[in-house]
């Protein structure tokens, strides 16, 4: 068992990266998932560009705030407190649509975050 505490699940938005793995091979020894949190300022976009597609199955969870979620086949907003099954394959972006920033937690399913 791995206890990720919630100091460690704290995410610093100073970085310019909106994502931060929680769980990952290299430092918890997950072999089949990953799991992390996305915190998305007013208006930003992610990816930046394009779409995320990947083979792994994705479920994320809105911890606060509003994001427009669009895929290849069309967009739903979701808020806090919905929770979003994203088939493997669907290609993918998230926009947050609020006033304040928007925390995401994220689970996939093969591992797909690359490691450093």
């Amino acid at each position: 068992m791995k206890v990720i505490r919630k100091d460690k699940c704290h995410f610093d938005n100073n970085n310019e990266q909106p994502l931060k793995l929680l769980i990952s091979h290299k430092e918890h020894g997950a072999v089949n998932c990953q799991a992390g949190m996305a915190v998305l300022q007013p208006g930003q976009r992610l990816p930046e560009t394009g779409y995320s597609q990947h083979a792994s199955e994705e479920i994320f969870y809105i911890l606060s705030g509003k994001v427009r979620v669009e895929t290849d086949r069309g967009s739903e907003i979701v808020e806090t407190g919905d929770l979003v099954f994203m088939p493997g394959g669907q290609p993918h972006l998230n926009v947050n649509i609020a006033e304040e920033e928007t925390k995401i937690l994220w689970f996939v399913t093969p591992l797909t975050v690359p490691e450093n």
